[in-house]
């Protein structure tokens, strides 16, 4: 599993021409125009400046994969924290099983009421390029009372593909590439 450090939402508007300052506000945890995510871990040049597609899968669900691996998703927005795509919105383990070996789950795209992921968004600065960025910060997954805490990591799946999964708190499973 390789931790996913940031999740950058890509906005063109915010980009800076040469130095990044964070503003002193706190951004909304809605996004209303269409955006992508790219994961952001110089640490782990397989990973470092990825896409985050969408792999079709059974009953409209859609799986979260590095790129190439899927379709391109452009088009996503954050309605209070919770990542959505028009019906689809991402959810944290849908399946009530953690994978043995590293202790994580899914996190995925679904119609399903399955506890959903919940995102705050934060500044940040672009570890390539220094320009600010809006970045999504793993908050909770949505049971009742919620998981606060864990975080969304990338590890390697069937086929050569980069599956994005969650990571409870104080999740001591194995790091492999």
């Amino acid at each position: 599993m390789l931790p996913s450090s940031s999740l950058a939402v890509f906005l063109g508007a915010l980009a800076t021409a040469l130095a990044c300052d964070i503003p002193g506000d706190t951004p909304s945890n809605t996004i209303v125009e269409g955006f992508a995510i790219q994961v952001q871990n110089a640490s782990y040049p397989i990973i470092h400046n990825r896409m985050m597609n969408l792999w079709p899968a059974g009953g409209g669900d859609n799986h979260l994969y590095l790129s190439p691996a899927g379709d391109a998703a452009s088009n996503l927005t954050l309605a209070d924290g919770v990542i959505n795509r028009g019906i689809i919105h991402a959810v944290i383990n849908g399946e009530p099983q953690y994978t043995a070996d590293d202790n994580t789950t899914k996190i995925f795209m679904t119609q399903r009421g399955d506890p959903k992921a919940l995102f705050d968004v934060a500044y940040g600065c672009n570890p390539d390029t220094d320009a600010l960025q809006k970045e999504l910060v793993l908050r909770a997954r949505g049971t009742n009372p919620p998981t606060l805490g864990g975080h969304i990591c990338v590890r390697l799946a069937s086929g050569n593909r980069h599956e994005f999964r969650y990571s409870p708190p104080g999740n001591t499973g194995e790091q492999t590439l």
